[in-house]
């Protein structure tokens, strides 16, 4: 069976679709990872701050970093 252009033609429709949900997909996923790295950022200057005003130290994980 042969392929019409207008088969194509909705092939393709459907393929910027999809193209088009996907990148709004990717768009809202590194929109959240983004503002969960902000929240956890401030969340560590709450617990610091929080440990600092009781005067509580932690000796720093082996691996941390930061």
């Amino acid at each position: 069976m042969a392929t019409t252009f207008a088969d194509l033609e909705a092939r393709v429709r459907g393929l910027e679709s999809r193209t088009q949900r996907a990148e709004e997909d990717v768009t809202a996923i590194v929109t959240t990872v983004v503002e969960t790295r902000e929240d956890v950022r401030w969340l560590k200057q709450a617990v610091q701050a929080l440990l600092d005003h009781h005067r509580i130290t932690i000796d720093p994980h082996p691996t941390d970093d930061t």
